[in-house]
């Protein structure tokens, strides 16, 4: 997550929104709106030019899909949006505090003594 905070104001996904990211994230670099589209028409997915066009305005409304010339790209991997994500929820639900969502989470799960150690093992290499 390098890359900063491009403006990502608003996380959360529709489906459809979520079904176009994901067809972003198998890309491997920008690819035409135009090919994007046939790429949902191969899914038997039946939605119009302006479909498209709308679901890639909310995404790009959000900071998370950048457009340049008919051309459109995932402005973040999948692996940065869900940490972001994650980032987000634990700031509004746990005070931003990682030590607060690990408590309330092995309040409610049950962890092994071996997960437990891995855990143990991924702070004592902060």
């Amino acid at each position: 997550m390098e890359k900063g905070n491009k403006g990502v104001r608003n996380y959360s996904m529709s489906d459809a929104e979520s079904e176009v990211m994901e067809k972003l994230w198998e890309q491997t670099e920008s690819i035409r709106q135009s090919a994007l589209l046939a790429l949902f028409v191969e899914d038997g997915k039946e939605w119009k030019r302006q479909t498209l066009n709308t679901f890639l305005e909310r995404l790009e409304k959000k900071g998370l899909v950048e457009r340049e010339n008919r051309m459109v790209k995932a402005a973040y991997s999948k692996e940065e949006y869900h940490l972001m994500q994650m980032k987000e929820s634990i700031d509004s639900m746990y005070g931003g505090k990682l030590s607060n969502f690990v408590a309330a989470f092995a309040k409610k799960n049950t962890i092994d003594k071996k997960e437990a150690e891995a855990l143990i093992n991924i702070l004592d290499h902060f």
